[in-house]
C-alpha cells in the first residue's frame, strides 16, 4: 500500500490547499469542536504546513501555548516560516506514535486528516491519552472516501480513479470504527459533528480543484495510464465549466475526553 509523499512539491500543494474557504472552514470547525480555552496547551498531530496551529494561537492566547508536531522536514519548515512571529506556537519534529512530549502535557489534542494514515492507530491514541492531562480532550478529524459523491460523465472510469486512490489510506474504515479505538485507548465518548465538503463549482478556490491534482499524482504512481488521468480531469474540468459540476465528501470530528 503505497502513501502519499510529502516533499516539497507535495508539502506545497497541501499548503495551497489549506488556504481555500473550504478548508478554512473545516478548520474552524474543528476549532468549535476542540472547545479551546484561554491558558490551555494544545498539540496538533500532523500539524503539516501549520494553518490550524496559527488560527488556534488566539484561541488560547499569551498564557497558552500551541505545539505542532510532524515526520515531514518540509512541512516542518513551512510551518515554522508561517508561525515565526508568533511566540505562542512551536514545531516538533515527531511521530504520532512517539510523541516527544512528557505525560500530562496538553489540556487539548487535535489532529485532522492524519490518523487514517497512521499503520498503529491504537498506538498512536494511547499515545495521545498519555500526553492528556486529566481531563483532557482529543479532537480527530478525518474522511471517509468511500462516501464520496463526484459527479462523472464515464461512472466506471470514475469509480477506477477512486478505488485506486482509496489504496493511499492504511485505515479505509476509520471514521466507523474511532468510536471504539477511542473508547479501547481509554477515552470516553465525547461529541461529534459531521463537516461536508461541497463544491457545486470547481474554480481554484475550491476543495477538490486541488483533489484532482493529488488524484493525478498519486494514481499515476499506482500505475494509471497517462492518458485515464487526462481523460478523467478533463472530464471534470468540462463539467465545471459548463456548471454541471459536483462534489461532495464527508468528514468526521470525533471528540475522546479524558477523565
Amino acid at each position: 500500500m503505497a502513501k502519499l509523499e510529502f516533499d516539497d512539491e507535495g508539502s506545497r500543494l497541501v499548503e495551497a490547499i489549506n488556504t481555500v474557504p473550504d478548508t478554512i472552514r473545516r478548520r474552524q470547525a474543528i476549532i468549535r469542536a476542540l472547545n479551546l480555552k484561554t491558558g490551555e496547551r494544545v498539540l496538533d498531530v500532523g500539524s503539516g504546513p501549520g494553518h490550524q496551529a496559527m488560527e488556534m494561537s488566539p484561541m488560547v492566547g499569551p498564557s497558552g501555548k500551541v505545539d505542532g508536531v510532524d515526520v515531514s522536514d518540509s512541512m516542518l519548515k513551512i510551518a515554522s516560516v508561517r508561525c515565526e512571529d508568533i511566540s505562542n506556537v512551536e514545531f516538533h519534529e515527531g511521530d504520532a506514535v512517539n510523541l516527544p512530549f512528557a505525560d500530562g502535557t496538553f489540556d487539548a489534542v487535535m489532529s485532522s486528516m492524519v490518523f487514517e494514515y497512521l499503520p498503529d492507530v491504537p498506538g498512536a491514541l494511547k499515545e495521545v491519552h498519555r500526553v492528556l492531562k486529566s481531563p483532557g480532550r482529543v479532537a480527530i478529524h478525518g474522511c471517509h472516501w468511500g462516501a464520496t459523491l463526484w459527479r462523472s460523465s464515464d461512472p466506471e472510469r470514475m469509480a477506477h480513479m477512486l478505488k485506486v486512490w482509496d489504496n493511499h489510506l492504511e485505515d479505509r474504515q476509520l471514521p466507523q470504527t474511532l468510536n471504539t479505538k477511542l473508547r479501547d485507548a481509554g477515552f470516553e465518548q465525547g461529541d461529534h459533528a459531521v463537516h461536508v465538503m461541497f463544491n457545486p463549482i470547481l474554480n481554484e478556490n475550491t476543495y477538490s480543484h486541488y483533489v484532482i491534482e493529488f488524484f493525478k499524482g498519486y494514481n499515476a504512481s499506482q500505475g494509471v495510464s497517462q492518458e485515464e488521468i487526462d481523460a478523467w480531469a478533463d472530464d471534470l474540468y468540462e463539467l465545471g465549466a459548463s456548471g454541471d459540476y459536483f462534489f461532495s465528501s464527508n468528514e468526521y470530528i470525533m471528540i475522546g475526553k479524558k477523565l
